[in-house]
């Protein structure tokens, strides 16, 4: 993964903080690197929820977005400490980091609503003060007064924001065009399918998933990326 940012002066990475396990190597050792660094993290797992796919350990497992908003908006105690957990577990990774500009999501693609999304964005502006708090809907508006971060390679956006193509293969994507469209964003994020770590169509469970790639290729983003994608 390192490889990626090989002789380049700074990092600009994200990840899904929970999805994949509540031990992360990789982010550990992206923070120590003494380089200055962006990154752009979502908490919980919106699509899981959405595809009823939850494995046990997500937040949102066995919830609808209807469910899972009115117990946010009631302060369900079981609900609201499983998303502490991550926020906190969050936290203490990124605590010792330095030259660290920190965007923080509390739902990936999320479908709760925006009432329920408000909650979770105050906890993080409360819990995280060097963070940027960030709200990243499905289909809805962004809260107002929000970086609202948007996916695919035509995202509707204005700022602040953030884009990415998560979903959109940049093989096949204009990338030109794309950062054209994205030039007034804070941060963006270029995307392709082997960065599910499994074969395209295929589904498996996320804990199961093996993310070995030759460093050739990590290598060869982390040039389209930086290309492309980073003039600012």
């Amino acid at each position: 993964m390192l490889a990626t940012w090989q002789d380049q002066p700074k990092i600009v990475t994200g990840w899904i903080e929970n999805t994949f396990g509540a031990t992360c190597k990789c982010a550990d050792k992206i923070l120590a690197d003494p380089r200055p660094k962006v990154v752009r993290v979502h908490l919980i797992n919106s699509p899981c929820m959405r595809n009823k796919r939850c494995g046990k350990h997500e937040v949102l497992a066995g919830e609808t977005a209807k469910t899972a908003s009115a117990k946010i908006l009631k302060r369900d105690r079981k609900l609201m400490r499983k998303f502490r957990k991550v926020l906190m577990r969050f936290k203490q990774r990124i605590d010792p980091a330095v030259n660290l500009t920190c965007y923080v999501s509390p739902c990936l693609e999320c479908d709760l609503y925006a009432p329920a999304r408000k909650v979770l964005l105050s906890l993080v502006s409360r819990r995280l003060p060097s963070c940027v708090p960030v709200d990243n809907p499905y289909k809805q508006r962004c809260l107002p007064n929000t970086v609202c971060e948007k996916h695919g390679a035509n995202p509707k956006l204005s700022q602040p924001c953030i884009a990415d193509l998560d979903g959109e293969d940049g093989k096949g994507v204009d990338l030109a065009a794309y950062k054209a469209n994205t030039r007034d964003c804070l941060v963006r994020y270029y995307w392709t399918s082997w960065m599910n770590c499994i074969a395209p169509g295929a589904f498996v469970e996320p804990l199961k998933r093996n993310c070995k790639h030759p460093k050739k290729l990590m290598r060869k983003a982390g040039r389209i990326t930086w290309a492309f994608l980073s003039d600012h």
